[in-house]
């Protein structure tokens, strides 16, 4: 079993160095690398192909941005392995061999649970509610709903100790995601514009065609927003929706249509052993878990 890292890069090629150089040192060499230039003006392909030198590259290059979610499934297209991993370019992961270990869970799990693994990511929870929130049984009061082993887990939610934990939904981030998942799914939901709500819909998606998600307890670090602080990218926003700065409302637009597409089997809680959880939600009394409904979804 193989898999492709897929890299969507727009510019801020002086962050990207460090977090390239991460991934250089820290994936095995079997793991294929796919990298998709959005338009940048940095020069991307030079750069990875002078000093980062994979041994396995897809380079591809667009004179102008594609937004995520078609980049994303772009890369559902056009990979030839096993496994995807969806990484963002703010992304530093700090364990050797990271992309072995999460290979040996796609092929170990599945056995041991009789169901294969659909995702795997470095942050999610184990719950969602009805309207694409994390939900999480805390440690403490007030704690975060999420599961991680980013370097500040803790302001975020729950830091990992054991390898692997099951997953309801993540941040897109990082995501490991099986192929065949993919194909049964069609790829990617290409109503959401842009990115909000995406990863939801994908870790969704996964559990209603029979897979397993699960979180892995790789140390890592995300920065987040550098993309869409870069002038080149307010640029192709405003050519796009007439505005630098999106303002709430394609994210709103998105977590409607997400609230509209899962209505029926949401809130939903995926246990230690995969199973379903059922009763009141003790966090939101008024609501009630929907148990397996996704599994029977149409």
């Amino acid at each position: 079993m193989k898999m492709t890292i897929m890299l969507p890069l727009m510019n801020n090629l002086r962050f990207a160095m460090p977090m390239l150089g991460c991934l250089k040192y820290n994936t095995s060499p079997e793991t294929e690398w796919m990298v998709i230039d959005n338009g940048s003006i940095d020069p991307i392909e030079r750069y990875i192909r002078d000093y980062i030198k994979p041994k396995r590259l897809n380079f591809i290059r667009f004179e102008e941005n594609q937004g995520l979610t078609k980049t994303n499934q772009l890369a559902y297209e056009k990979c030839e392995t096993e496994l995807l991993c969806l990484l963002h370019s703010d992304c530093f992961i700090f364990e050797k061999d990271w992309d072995q270990r999460i290979i040996s869970y796609f092929k170990d799990l599945p056995e041991k649970f009789g169901s294969p693994i659909g995702i795997a990511g470095f942050f999610g929870s184990q719950g969602c509610l009805a309207n694409g929130g994390r939900l999480q049984d805390v440690e403490r009061p007030g704690q975060m709903a999420g599961l991680s082993n980013m370097l500040e887990a803790e302001i975020h939610g729950i830091r990992m100790k054991q390898p692997w934990r099951s997953c309801g939904i993540y941040d897109s981030f990082a995501m490991v995601l099986s192929m065949d998942m993919l194909r049964a799914a069609g790829g990617f939901d290409l109503r959401y514009k842009f990115h909000h709500y995406y990863d939801r819909d994908v870790s969704l998606e996964s559990l209603r065609r029979g897979f397993n998600n699960i979180v892995v307890n790789v140390p890592n670090h995300h920065i987040g927003g550098l993309t869409h602080e870069h002038v080149e990218y307010e640029k192709w926003l405003k050519s796009k929706i007439g505005k630098i700065h999106e303002d709430g409302v394609l994210h709103n637009k998105n977590k409607g249509q997400f609230m509209e597409k899962w209505k029926d089997v949401l809130p939903l809680y995926i246990e230690d052993d995969f199973s379903f959880r059922e009763g009141v939600i003790s966090q939101v009394p008024d609501q009630t878990y929907k148990g397996d409904a996704i599994r029977r979804m149409k």
